[in-house]
């Protein structure tokens, strides 16, 4: 996964955004802003929270999840089950959303709008950028 850094650099980079710029969107130095992207520096909650909203996206979207193995993952698709519904499908060893769940009906629909871009850069309708630039809005 993805440090902060990297994380704040992505989404900057989407919304058109350059250093400077958003420096100024937070209120923090350009000098910060870099630090926090090259990881020389990591963003206290705060700033992080100024960050996020400045780049349109949620302070999760910004954190390292420091998902680094298939333990790892299974951990974090553990905690999805209760609030999102997300489980194995026991036939075919895929994922699946359990209609019971407190969020089922916004994760299907979420992803299912995935599914739907993913179609569309398999079938070349459009392009590995464009798909990037996709993702990067989340």
């Amino acid at each position: 996964m993805a440090a902060v850094g990297e994380n704040i650099k992505k989404h900057r980079k989407a919304q058109g955004l350059s250093i400077v710029g958003l420096a100024e969107k937070v209120g923090m130095t350009e000098g910060a802003i870099r630090h926090y992207e090259s990881g020389i520096r990591t963003p206290g909650e705060e700033q992080l929270e100024k960050i996020a909203q400045a780049l349109g996206v949620s302070r999760g979207m910004l954190e390292d999840h420091k998902i680094e193995s298939a333990r790892d993952l299974v951990g974090a698709l553990l905690q999805l089950e209760d609030e999102f519904g997300l489980v194995p499908d026991m036939c075919d060893g895929g994922l699946k959303i359990d209609q019971k769940a407190k969020n089922a009906q916004k994760t299907d629909v979420a992803l299912k709008a995935w599914g739907a871009v993913r179609y569309r850069l398999i079938t070349g309708e459009i392009t590995q950028e464009e798909y990037e630039d996709w993702k990067s809005k989340f």
